[in-house]
């Protein structure tokens, strides 16, 4: 137990160190008084400061003043219910797209993410932008106060959301799948940390932090570790990938810093490019260099969704739910389901993919019911099928994507069917009939393919 013991802490701290924590104050010998409790016209003064300290560390002026305010917990977990659409059938797209994720392996076929996310991130989140109002809201939990520094920290994350919108509000658009809600949390998450990650330094530099308050920080940060670590994997790891994958693609894409300069590289114009021209898959955040180099620039493959919905309709099937789920989503798939998460190395966006992931050339999912069933309701689960399309670089890539796949994700109802060299299909709750006839439509008269505006092609290992 003491080793294990042991174990949690070390890992809780290698996260701080992910998430820009302080190193450990020294020892005073006494308990630290409780933290004075933070008023309103003490945080607007923070924030009036943090507005400033946010400008120069991101060389980039608001167009207009910042509100920021409180929130209590209860207020928090109503943000984070409100940020998922309502579903009063309990049929609309959030139970079909995780009826999709269960039906791929992503999630358990006994429980779904929504609950445990939102528990963890009413623990978790210290702060928050609210787009819709344009306030910076810090949440207010007296018991865990983290220190006036820890705050000043969370209102540079925080503000730097609100500066962005103010020059990029298309980042708040809604995205058509879940890698493309991933590429475009990441592009606007990784600038937060960036200037979170350039105002703790600026801290540890100037030597005038406090170390009462330091450790307070490191407390608060070492209890943010503990909900992360006791979350299920499955529903935090897209969301904890955000930060790293993010801020390093804003940086790989930014101009070094001019000459004689002392300063960190300016990511404005990483961002514009981005929030302008956003990545078109997770591969690229993963990879930045496949979206900053030209050379080396890769873009997704997509199939015309109208063929393959008319290669179902001669089967008697309707497409209820279409979804993308990219290498990020890939990588998930051929890790092991149990698989702890490792702080230190996590920090990298390399940590989010795998062998068996990387080469991933585009994909696309059909959840499919019956013509019989009414659109409205939910069809039993037993009834649903699913059609995966899954295209690669190379057949090297294909063949260890099906190896790995199979191996960590244990599917009784799923049927793997090679399309040419670069392509696989995976067949979910599909009888044999049914399977067989699709596969020869599939192979025989395949649905069309682009990859950037070009036709691409299973067959052939050199198509574009």
């Amino acid at each position: 137990m003491r080793s294990q013991t042991r174990k949690a802490i070390a890992l809780e701290l290698n996260l701080l160190l992910m998430l820009g924590a302080v190193s450990v104050p020294p020892a005073t010998g006494q308990e630290p008084e409780a933290p004075e409790e933070i008023t309103a016209d003490r945080l607007a003064k923070v924030a009036s400061e943090m507005q400033k300290e946010v400008e120069i560390l991101r060389a980039l002026k608001f167009k207009h003043p910042v509100k920021v305010d409180f929130c209590t917990e209860e207020e928090l977990r109503g943000f984070i219910k409100a940020d998922r659409p309502t579903e009063e059938d309990g049929w609309g797209k959030r139970a079909r797209s995780e009826a999709s994720m269960k039906m791929v392996g992503l999630i358990p076929h006994d429980g779904g993410p929504t609950g445990a996310f939102e528990e963890a991130m009413t623990n978790y989140v210290p702060a928050l932008y609210d787009h819709h109002t344009q306030t910076v809201l810090l949440v207010k939990r007296p018991a865990t106060e983290g220190g006036i520094v820890f705050d000043r920290e969370m209102l540079a994350h925080e503000l730097t959301h609100a500066l962005d919108h103010q020059y990029f509000d298309s980042m708040f658009a809604e995205r058509s799948t879940s890698d493309a809600e991933f590429v475009g949390r990441a592009v606007f998450e990784g600038s937060a940390i960036v200037v979170q990650t350039r105002y703790d330094r600026k801290v540890k530099r100037s030597g005038q932090s406090d170390p009462v308050d330091d450790l307070r920080r490191m407390e608060r940060r070492m209890e943010q570790g503990r909900i992360l670590f006791e979350a299920p994997m499955h529903a935090l790891a897209p969301f904890i990938s955000l930060f790293p994958c993010g801020s390093a693609f804003l940086v790989s894409g930014s101009a070094p810093p001019s000459a004689g300069s002392t300063g960190p590289p300016d990511v404005n114009d990483a961002m514009r490019i981005a929030a302008t021209h956003l990545p078109r898959s997770s591969e690229q955040i993963l990879h930045p260099e496949k979206y900053w180099q030209h050379e080396k620039r890769d873009e997704p493959v997509v199939v015309n969704d109208e063929d393959v919905e008319k290669l179902l309709a001669f089967d008697g099937l309707r497409v209820v739910h279409t979804d993308t789920f990219g290498e990020l989503r890939c990588g998930i798939l051929t890790s092991a389901e149990d698989r702890m998460l490792n702080p230190m190395a996590m920090r990298k966006p390399g940590y989010w993919t795998n062998t068996g992931a990387a080469g991933w050339g585009g994909d696309r999912f059909f959840l499919l019911a019956t013509k019989g069933d009414k659109e409205e309701v939910k069809p039993k689960s037993e009834n649903l099928r699913g059609l995966w399309l899954t295209m690669w670089d190379t057949s090297k890539d294909r063949d260890e994507f099906i190896d790995e796949y199979e191996k960590h994700r244990v599917l009784p109802s799923r049927a793997a069917l090679g399309l040419g060299r670069l392509g696989v299909v995976f067949f979910l709750n599909f009888d044999e009939v049914q399977r067989e006839t699709l596969g020869k439509h599939l192979q025989t008269t395949p649905p069309s393919f682009t990859r950037d505006g070009i036709p691409w092609s299973f067959g052939d290992a050199a198509s574009p």
